[in-house]
């Protein structure tokens, strides 16, 4: 942990370095949309004022992905209300929200592309900050921060937690030494041409957001995690959609690795060779959390007595006692203060965590060989 800290300092100072120089193409803001009446005209507005700070012209498509609501309409609606920004619905009549985005860089001419989900609101100033990095040729993909849209309720403030640690820490010490393998889909920036040369978005797979930025990558463009550029996105209010959302999450680590089997332990990539498999040991861990500690609990309450050496101690530690310090720890860092008395419910969410990775695990469809994305060509590999 006195690493990431460590490689987190680094990260973070590159980051801010590299947006430096002001940079405001014309893009293009992809947006599929699938049944999103409910919240497509705020995502819309929330573009419309990021533009208000932008200097270069902003041009919305939505992809009405065989919608059975009023998304067209609605979105048709809002796009007439904007102040800075032009826009067109497409309409792709086959279901799948990677069809949807490879259907809207076919009718796009933009050599930016933003791809933002649908129930996703972008900061003021997050297209500016975002965008300032590709003033460097070697850019291929930007990420921002992902906020929770909603303050008040159990799963959000849990979430705040958890994006800090991930996205506003590790994710940023990962920038340090090059090793970031993937860029959240509901706001990401991509050089077009980099996507373009990667083979587009994949289609039938969980994770196709990182599954094209580590495709980027590997073709010797970087990845950047900018926390500054902040977005909100809607936080699961059931447990039904929660545990949905989660084993999608998880099992499409292993959909990537499947994908990119070729990049797995590579010396000439820093995400094959160490990123990509600490994840994979990572996952194994992680879904062995629950039956371990179920474990523990049961040989403590059931022979503690026949064993005098057994200690509830090491138990709570092991679960509990790294990850206390470093929420602590990030939360300071980021000055949520408020957020600390929610630790705890965040260390037994951890625990509910390694349950929905390892029902991901035991979920897994296993077909034959598939296609994997291309090798690398030797020249533009990315030095470990």
């Amino acid at each position: 942990q006195a690493f990431a800290f460590f490689m987190a300092t680094i990260g973070y100072s590159m980051t801010v370095r590299s947006g430096r120089q002001e940079f405001a193409p014309d893009i293009a803001i992809l947006v599929p949309a699938h049944n999103e009446a409910h919240g497509i005209a705020d995502c819309i507005a929330s573009v419309d004022h990021a533009a208000e700070t932008y200097d270069g012209h902003v041009k919305l498509y939505i992809v009405d992905n065989c919608s059975r609501d009023d998304t067209a309409n609605v979105a048709k609606s809002a796009l007439t209300q904007a102040s800075h920004i032009t826009g067109e619905v497409f309409y792709c009549g086959t279901p799948g929200k990677a069809v949807a985005l490879n259907y809207g860089l076919d009718h796009i001419s933009e050599e930016f592309v933003v791809r933002i989900d649908a129930d996703t609101a972008i900061g003021d100033d997050c297209l500016h900050i975002a965008m300032n990095h590709f003033a460097r040729p070697n850019v291929g993909a930007v990420g921002g921060l992902p906020l929770p849209a909603e303050r008040t309720g159990v799963l959000n403030r849990i979430r705040l937690i958890e994006i800090l640690l991930r996205h506003g820490f590790y994710q940023i010490a990962l920038s340090g030494f090059g090793g970031v393998l993937g860029v959240p889909g509901m706001f990401a920036v991509y050089r077009r041409d980099a996507v373009t040369e990667a083979g587009g978005t994949t289609e039938g797979m969980n994770g196709e957001d990182t599954d094209l930025v580590l495709r980027i990558t590997n073709l010797g463009y970087e990845a950047i995690v900018d926390p500054r550029a902040k977005y909100y996105s809607e936080v699961p209010d059931t447990y039904t959609h929660l545990r949905e959302q989660r084993l999608r999450w998880f099992r499409s680590l292993y959909h990537i690795a499947a994908h990119n089997r070729s990049s797995l332990f590579n010396p000439r990539l820093i995400t094959g060779s160490v990123v990509l498999p600490f994840m994979l040991v990572n996952a194994a861990r992680r879904a062995m959390l629950a039956p371990l500690l179920l474990y523990a609990l049961l040989v403590y309450l059931l022979f503690g007595a026949l064993y005098t050496n057994l200690d509830i101690g090491p138990i709570l530690a092991v679960m509990f006692g790294m990850p206390l310090c470093m929420s602590i720890a990030v939360l300071l860092l980021w000055r949520r203060v408020t957020a600390l008395p929610t630790i705890p419910l965040y260390l037994v969410f951890r625990i509910l965590r390694g349950y929905f990775t390892l029902a991901s695990v035991l979920t897994l469809t296993f077909h034959g060989p598939q296609p994997e994305s291309k090798p690398v060509s030797q020249p533009q590999q990315q030095q470990a």
